[in-house]
């Protein structure tokens, strides 16, 4: 049985009026505060670990900028070098700021105490910049720091202290001026995006304006009689050296348009040898870690205007955890031991590069075969061929072609392919278009064309002997347009040179730098580091070529031509032809009907140049037979390389015919015959002894 409780069974609960005691609270706030005291520190512990991983990640990705993706193999298994290294083949520039420099004072050499603003001859040798409503802005030009003659305090190259980033990752316009943009054949970038600034006020408890900015340490000299120079990091007693200086803190927080680390500070960059393996290089990447402080090689040192720099005292030989010397960057150096440094060798490129390159070479040249064949076939002495091409057919050298803009740049239905300007001036550099089509300027807004094989070549008004092309000689390049042209293995066009003076056309592949220097007086060469890297040939296309005078140079001290593929043809592999008939018989001839030509070349304007002999009035006739050579002439027909007539090597056409209507052309139903004869520039051939013909056997010309 259940019993039920009333309200009465129950007694009433109580309550403890007490609550917490003053101990118990101390012992909560003490317990909250070791708590604190545990937390806080591990807090910050993990913003520095994150702030590494963002740095190393940022490395990582400049690194996959430079060289591309490390996984990425060809069929064969060798890397797949990408990024800008894979466009470019080379490390980016480094870039920095320009510098101000004043105007030089004559006499006393000007004070070198950067922040002198009362002397007129100071040379600031900081990368400078300014305030815009307290933004930094960094002055124009930058200037890149292999460019000895701008970097007079950089006198230690790359190996030593700078702030240059690498622009080309990110615009092919690193001067920020468009006075040295990259090669836009090569470069194809951007291969990351433009860095911004993402804390613009970090700096500002440093500096807001000019007046601050100019303020900062070091301002002037420490010791009674030195004067702090930029560049001089000598640890010193008067000197205050690098960790001082608190202009170069300012600008290194400074990262707008700058890679910066996860300390939101720009990365140190360097290019160095590589001291383990010889004609190797070192891409060097650089954080200066939490304590934002690290200790680098020397620029140099300044005794007025004379700068000297110690050889020895660089990041490639620097790095070394057993180095003593203070000045090098030992990472035993207290303000180098939290830095974080990657560094990227050349020997991950170099190899898969030369590999490469040595197949375009040989793809190149290959190339260059083709063409000089496509030209002259094998019309040397030395190979004792015979000519079979453009040079066999017409007696001269192809003409050069450019892609014309026929006056309206926003129409290109217009355009088209023409070998003279506007004054009908020839080009002496372009396309030899002539190897391929028969038409080489056909002119979409008037319809006139240069017909290389129609009758303006011939010696008749129909299909009668003459010089005429014979092609193609080589197959059409694949592209339409401005872009059907010939290019090399690197995928950049040949460029041809015709010297008419000389007889000479020289081809050439810039190799896989994309330079050359030509050496001509109004041209600089491609990829030049004095700005005129965007100029591309041809410039002056009309401008006079003249190898004997002005030679291509394959060692030019400049080194742009060092990797270049280069062929000279001369016209006398070609031109003059040997050839000797000394006698031509015709039976059943009829005086002053019956004629000979031979054709045997061209003149300097590309008419034909033969040689005409009539019946009756040149050689004998007698009976019927005529007869040339054995009295006058002596020889019915002589070229040799000292007569003033220069034959052309080639099919050359003798044609013996009756000239109905007297006008010493081949006429369409007149009977004739053609006799071909292959001209070698040797006289291993000669001579031919007699001829005899019959016009009994004649065919009407067709």
């Amino acid at each position: 049985m259940i019993r039920n409780r009333t309200t009465t069974d129950q007694a009433p609960q109580q309550t403890d009026p007490s609550g917490f005691t003053l101990l118990e609270m101390l012992v909560v706030l003490t317990i909250m505060g070791l708590l604190a005291a545990m937390v806080y520190p591990a807090m910050g512990y993990l913003n520095q670990r994150e702030r590494e991983r963002i740095t190393r990640a940022q490395m990582a990705e400049i690194r996959r900028a430079l060289v591309g993706d490390p996984d990425r193999f060809d069929e064969t298994g060798q890397r797949i070098i990408g990024g800008y290294v894979g466009d470019m083949q080379a490390w980016p520039d480094l870039w920095e700021a320009a510098p101000q420099v004043r105007e030089s004072v004559t006499g006393t050499p000007p004070d070198f105490d950067p922040e002198d603003a009362s002397n007129p001859g100071v040379y600031y040798y900081r990368p400078s910049g300014r305030f815009v409503a307290k933004n930094w802005v960094w002055n124009l030009p930058f200037r890149r720091l292999t460019d000895a003659a701008l970097n007079t305090d950089h006198i230690g190259g790359l190996e030593t202290e700078n702030e240059g980033q690498p622009l080309g990752l990110w615009t092919d316009d690193p001067s920020g001026d468009n006075t040295a943009r990259l090669d836009p054949l090569r470069w194809k970038g951007p291969y990351l995006f433009t860095p911004t600034d993402n804390k613009p006020e970090d700096a500002l408890h440093l500096a807001e304006e000019d007046g601050g900015y100019a303020a900062l340490e070091p301002a002037y000299g420490v010791g009674p009689s030195e004067t702090w120079e930029e560049g001089d990091y000598a640890p010193d007693d008067l000197d205050p050296g690098e960790h001082f200086d608190d202009k170069e803190q300012f600008r290194l927080m400074q990262t707008e348009g700058r890679l910066a680390d996860g300390w939101d500070r720009a990365f140190r960059f360097f290019i160095t040898t590589d001291p383990d393996h010889a004609g190797e290089t070192l891409f060097w990447i650089v954080s200066e870690g939490a304590d934002q402080e690290g200790t680098y090689p020397n620029k140099g040192t300044c005794a007025f205007t004379a700068w000297t720099v110690d050889a020895t005292d660089k990041m490639g030989t620097k790095y070394d955890p057993t180095a003593t010397d203070p000045r090098g960057y030992n990472p035993d150096d207290p303000y180098n031991q939290d830095n974080i440094v990657m560094k990227i060798s050349s020997r991950e490129w170099r190899a898969v590069f030369a590999a490469q390159n040595l197949h375009k070479r040989q793809q190149t040249e290959a190339l260059f075969s083709s063409v000089r064949r496509a030209l002259k076939g094998n019309s040397t002495a030395a190979e004792g061929g015979f000519n079979t091409g453009f040079t066999g057919a017409l007696c001269r050298w192809p003409k050069l072609f450019r892609w014309e803009d026929n006056g309206t740049p926003a129409d290109a239905t217009d355009d088209f392919w023409d070998d003279e300007n506007t004054t009908s001036t020839a080009y002496s550099k372009g396309q030899p278009r002539g190897l391929w089509t028969d038409q080489p300027n056909v002119d979409p807004t008037t319809g006139t064309d240069d017909n290389l094989a129609g009758p303006s070549l011939t010696i008749s008004t129909g299909s009668g002997p003459g010089i005429g092309w014979q092609g193609p000689y080589l197959p059409p390049p694949l592209g339409t347009g401005v872009n059907e042209r010939l290019v090399d293995a690197w995928g950049r066009e040949l460029l041809f040179f015709l010297d008419t003076t000389n007889n000479l056309l020289l081809v050439l592949s810039r190799g896989p730098d994309g330079q050359f220097d030509f050496g001509d007086t109004d041209t600089l060469p491609v990829g030049a580091p004095d700005g005129t890297d965007d100029f591309l040939e041809p410039a002056s296309p009309t401008e006079t070529v003249d190898l004997a005078t002005t030679p291509y140079d394959p060692s030019d001290t400049n080194g742009y031509n060092t990797d270049n593929v280069v062929m000279v043809l001369r016209g006398t592999s070609w031109q003059p032809a040997w050839f000797t008939l000394q006698q031509l018989t015709v039976q059943n001839a009829t005086g002053a009907t019956t004629k000979a030509r031979f054709v045997y070349g061209v003149d300097t304007t590309g008419n034909p140049q033969s040689t005409l002999y009539i019946a009756g009035t040149d050689g004998s006739l007698t009976a019927g037979t005529w007869v040339v050579g054995g009295g006058t002439p002596a020889t019915a027909f002589l070229h040799t390389g000292s007569t003033a007539d220069i034959a052309c090597t080639g099919t050359r056409q003798l044609v013996v015919w009756n000239d109905g209507d007297n006008d010493g052309l081949v006429d369409t139903g007149e009977p004739q015959t053609t006799v071909n004869f292959n001209l070698h520039n040797h006289n291993g051939l000669e001579p031919r002894d007699n001829l005899i013909l019959d016009t009994a056997t004649f065919t009407p010309a067709p």
